[in-house]
């Protein structure tokens, strides 16, 4: 019997601009008023900077919303659901496979009144999961053990928390080592917004 694998921690990274160049998701959005409709197409890809292999992006979902007066229709291609007490149109695009070429979702806002909506804002929501992937905190997880000479050691055996001054003093046969861990690491998106 496989014990299933458990959560050791989250984090959340600082978005900056580095963070924003590396992101996975590309998107590019353009609102175009007609008189009293709003339209939108929004074009996603995957991002060339965090690689050239296709990447699965699971439950994929793209959210736009739109301001000041209420729609009273929403048209969408591909079938999207329009939450009008929320100003709001969201896809739910599911399980996809991107590469670096741009696909699109379109549509367009009836306003009330004789009056247009105003362009909001564009979120996308995703998971990647990957456990060989190059992206991230660059954090790992070991555990000290006896040395048998059969687990896949880190180049640096060392006690990553100690003194370097007193390793020696710790550990001075050495006969422990630290083990890396396999680990299974999954990148989920919070908010990722595009105006």
């Amino acid at each position: 019997m496989t014990a299933k694998p458990s959560v050791a921690f989250t984090y959340k990274v600082h978005i900056d601009e580095g963070v924003k160049k590396e992101g996975p998701l590309l998107l590019r959005s353009a609102w175009k008023p007609q008189g009293d409709k709003l339209g939108l197409v929004i074009e996603y890809s995957l991002n060339p900077a965090w690689g050239t292999d296709p990447v699965l992006f699971h439950n994929l979902s793209l959210v736009a919303t739109y301001t000041s007066v209420k729609a009273t229709a929403c048209q969408t291609k591909p079938t999207g659901t329009h939450l009008k007490e929320k100003s709001l149109v969201y896809w739910r695009l599911g399980d996809l496979t991107l590469d670096q070429a741009w696909h699109k979702v379109i549509c367009r806002f009836t306003g009330s009144d004789g009056a247009a909506p105003e362009p909001g804002q564009i979120d996308a929501r995703w998971e990647i999961h990957n456990t060989a992937s190059s992206h991230g905190s660059g954090i790992s997880i070991s555990r000290l053990a006896a040395s048998k000479g059969k687990e896949k050691e880190k180049e640096d055996s060392s006690d990553p928390f100690a003194d370097d001054s007193i390793s020696g003093f710790m550990n001075p046969a050495g006969l422990e080592k630290w083990i890396e861990l396999e680990t299974s690491r999954k990148l989920v998106s919070g908010k990722y917004e595009a105006k």
